[in-house]
């Protein structure tokens, strides 16, 4: 069933901006189209080889800062209208329910409105996924005490930051899910953005026994399958947050401290 989302974008005061380049985006705007509607285009994911292709979740925010969703399936993912132009985030969660995987496991799809606009089409991807996903912690850091609430993600200079993550951060360029971004938002929101906030993570290698034959999929869709087999035992470097992997008989959850393999 085809299924349209609304995307309604912030209108906000003019005060102090996140970043000059925002002044850029507003004389960019004024010759676009403010009301059309745009066909939804999904990356390929590398665990629909096990899977079958997933169900999307997919998450925007409402004129009023509310988080919405709506759920995508079936070969016609439909289309949403653009009503307002302002640099907004589009999330979409694989998820397979069929299966017992929830949304959240999987890391997001995504795109940046209007950056990830083309040929009539708002075009999501893994890259896209993770700015995003940031843009969403610089939304909820301003809440932080000591924040400025002027830094709004919507100000921030996007263009910018996608070039410095995919070209000049070499450290994530093959994963950029190895940073944490959740942090890298709360110090942006605090004491402004500055290039050497982003980086990987600290990871701490741990021998795993791997609970169940392959293929291996970890939940960033940036990282190779793996064939490891059940009872070998493995070396992975881990995060301090949980990290996922999904093979066909079930989770496996892992962190430093935690190791916790879920059974279909």
């Amino acid at each position: 069933m085809k299924s349209r989302v609304f995307l309604i974008f912030f209108r906000f005061r003019r005060g102090a901006l996140f970043f000059p380049a925002f002044l850029g985006w507003i004389f960019f705007s004024c010759g676009m189209d403010t009301d059309k509607s745009l066909s939804l285009h999904f990356p390929p994911i590398p665990a629909a080889k096990v899977f079958g292709e997933p169900h999307w979740r997919l998450e925007w925010y409402d004129p009023g800062g509310r988080l919405r969703q709506e759920e995508i399936s079936g070969p016609d993912p439909g289309e949403i209208r653009v009503l307002y132009q302002w640099p907004s985030p589009l999330t979409a969660w694989p998820h397979w329910p069929e299966r017992g995987i929830p949304p959240g496991l999987y890391c997001p799809a995504g795109a940046l409105y209007p950056f990830d606009v083309s040929e009539g089409g708002i075009y999501l991807s893994w890259q896209a996924g993770v700015e995003a996903n940031f843009y969403r912690e610089l939304a909820l850091a301003r809440s932080l005490p000591g924040a400025d609430s002027r830094r709004r993600p919507q100000y921030f200079d996007w263009p910018r930051f996608r070039s410095l993550l995919r070209e000049e951060v070499e450290e994530l360029r093959e994963d950029p899910w190895l940073a944490d971004w959740k942090d890298i938002a709360e110090k942006t929101a605090l004491s402004g953005f500055r290039k050497s906030l982003v980086k990987a993570a600290p990871r701490t290698p741990v021998e795993i026994r791997i609970p169940s034959g392959g293929p291996w999929f970890s939940a960033s869709p940036f990282r190779e399958q793996e064939s490891w087999e059940e009872g070998q035992m493995a070396v992975l470097n881990l995060s301090s947050w949980p990290e996922i992997y999904l093979c066909s008989q079930g989770i496996l959850h892992l962190s430093p401290e935690i190791q916790l393999w879920e059974p279909f």
